[in-house]
């Protein structure tokens, strides 16, 4: 989670003095925050072993004390095979002396049987190959959990990819506004960007990136809720505000058809259309572009050299998805 600045933690513990505390995105930091703008205050409330980094370190630690199946399995058949082999090198040995052969002789071929069979690689395999599939699946960011889920990786046949920031760089752009008749783009803009910069989403962050470009400044937004997977809801100056994709804006105001139009034909260039709403009605949108990986597209085709198929799942639009879908050539979209 990226701190903005605008929020305050109460921290009288550290500072002696109480501080306004505003429900947003300042309110809670996690490690490897930034904090791009402004100053803040904040409370350890973990440390030590608690830590979120000393958790992905046991989390990794435990991955390689755990056993794969198939390592039970070596660890099964080398009880019989182990006994089974010495029992054949100390047959060839005797019947070796029998037959007349000198003990340096004997002594040889036995070790030879042993040497051959050497059951050593099924105990030290399994484990030599999970310590090396760990070290370098961290290296690439990627943990795992047990052993077993190191095991059941190589029998993977569908690899799902969310959208915004996974095969897009996540830092999206915003290229295009509308604003309702009678209304102002500047107070758009503004009241975007009193919703948005509330919002941890990457987009909402293109939205407070332009509002700056512009130098607008966002209004003053209470009563602020995040509705998970739709979008923004808040009041200014005692009036309802929204944010939000087109359904959800749907359900608190009137969408007429010639503005859908226009959204659908930025959709098809690979945008994502916000739309905002005042006291049930619609003030406007603004679009918003995030470019495409330049590693995306060789990632899923190689995952389609491997007999994987891709699905990407996003809350976007279906008609910008799709064109980012079509252009790297992923399987299967699920949007909304």
């Amino acid at each position: 989670m990226t701190a903005q600045g605008n929020g305050y933690v109460d921290q009288a513990a550290v500072t002696g003095e109480s501080l306004p505390v505003e429900k947003g995105i300042g309110d809670k930091v996690i490690s490897a925050t930034l904090n791009k703008n402004g100053t803040f205050y904040m409370t350890a409330t973990r440390v030590g072993e608690n830590t979120t980094l000393a958790q992905i370190i046991r989390l990794v630690d435990e991955a390689g004390a755990t056993k794969a199946p198939i390592a039970r399995l070596a660890d099964k058949v080398s009880g019989v095979f182990v006994p089974v082999v010495l029992i054949i090198s100390a047959i060839t040995f005797v019947i070796w002396m029998l037959s007349g052969a000198e003990l340096e002789s004997a002594l040889s071929f036995a070790i030879t049987v042993l040497v051959i069979s050497c059951p050593c690689a099924l105990g030290l395999a399994t484990p030599v190959a999970i310590m090396v599939g760990n070290g370098v699946g961290a290296k690439k960011g990627i943990l795992f959990k047990t052993a077993e889920a190191l095991e059941k990786a190589g029998r993977i046949r569908v690899v799902a990819l969310d959208k915004t920031g996974t095969v897009t760089k996540g830092e999206p752009e915003a290229t295009d506004t509308f604003t309702a008749d009678g209304l102002d783009e500047s107070e758009l803009i503004a009241i975007a960007v009193g919703l948005e910069a509330k919002s941890e989403h990457p987009l909402a962050r293109a939205v407070v990136a332009y509002g700056e470009k512009r130098s607008v400044k966002g209004v003053a937004i209470t009563d602020f809720e995040a509705v998970t997977g739709k979008g923004l809801k808040g009041k200014h100056n005692g009036k309802a505000v929204y944010a939000g994709s087109l359904d959800y804006i749907s359900c608190v105001c009137n969408v007429p058809s010639d503005v859908k139009q226009r959204s659908v034909a930025l959709g098809k260039q690979g945008k994502t259309v916000l739309y905002f709403a005042r006291e049930g009605e619609l003030i406007g949108f603004i679009a918003v572009a995030d470019a495409i990986k330049e590693s995306s597209r060789r990632a899923v085709e190689r995952l389609h050299r491997m007999g994987i198929e891709t699905v990407m799942l996003t809350g976007d639009r279906r008609e910008t998805a799709e064109q980012i879908r079509e252009t790297l050539g992923i399987d299967t979209l699920h949007a909304r």
